[in-house]
């Protein structure tokens, strides 16, 4: 089942702790990804987002499984392509101008590591923030309302769209629609039935949301809210902690670890 949000209520500390807090731990995450080109040092952040989610958050990682799902096929994409483009070092496999080598593999698990990382670090933050906490604690970093409300808007119906499409597929599957079989042509052709309700949905609900927001006066006015939240000293901790890390991270990226030598 689609839900609205991706939401998991937890009496966690990484759930108690002020939305800014947050977005600062996972950006820093973010930095601490795209500096590393090293399979082991992104492995391990992965590995430790992964804990964070686990420990820090209380959520079951089958749980986290659910939403990762169906992405894997982006994050094996990169494990199998990748090597195919950096055909530099030792070479495990060679057919006509078709090369593996062990730097493309190792350059394959680490973008695969970075990507992993960064999806993952996503969810830390939408699995343990309230839609409306996240939107009033970028508007705390002051950034327009505006883009904010775009956000919140995108992380509420973008599952509310993939909702109806299940609903769509199932309602067509049951009047004998089969989507898995013929051709490739055939199948493409068979989602014609599928996308044209979607997007008469799509275009109805854009409009009652056109209409919600307009009856609520939006553009009118300075903006009240009915929740305030304020930075506590767990908050400034934890803060300096995820901060600290991804000075260390540029520290010893500067140094030189972290990254690949291609021969």
């Amino acid at each position: 089942m689609i839900k609205y949000s991706m939401y998991v209520k937890e009496s966690s500390f990484f759930h108690s702790l002020d939305p800014r807090t947050k977005i600062v731990a996972v950006s820093s995450i973010f930095g601490l990804a795209l500096l590393y080109k090293d399979p082991l040092y992104l492995g391990t952040i992965a590995v430790f987002v992964l804990l964070m989610i686990r420990f820090l958050c209380k959520i079951n990682i089958t749980k986290l499984a659910t939403y990762i799902k169906p992405i894997l096929p982006l994050i094996f994409m990169s494990l199998l392509l990748w090597p195919f483009f950096q055909p530099t070092g030792n070479i495990i496999f060679e057919y006509w101008k078709i090369r593996v080598s062990e730097d493309g593999i190792r350059m394959g698990l680490a973008m695969t590591f970075r990507i992993f990382a960064i999806i993952t670090g996503t969810f830390l933050l939408l699995m343990t923030t309230l839609q409306r906490d996240l939107v009033l604690g970028l508007m705390k970093f002051k950034i327009p309302y505006e883009y904010c409300l775009t956000l919140a808007i995108s992380l509420r119906y973008v599952p509310t769209l993939a909702g109806i499409t299940y609903t769509i597929m199932d309602a067509q599957r049951s009047r004998g629609l089969e989507l898995d079989k013929g051709s490739l042509f055939k199948r493409v052709r068979n989602y014609i039935p599928i996308i044209t309700p979607l997007i008469i949905g799509s275009i109805r609900m854009a409009e009652e949301l056109a209409i919600a927001i307009e009856s609520r006066g939006f553009g009118y006015g300075k903006r009240t809210f009915l929740k305030e939240i304020s930075l506590k000293k767990r908050d400034y901790a934890t803060m300096f902690v995820f901060v600290l890390a991804l000075g260390f991270g540029v520290y010893i990226r500067l140094l030189g670890y972290g990254t690949m030598t291609f021969v």
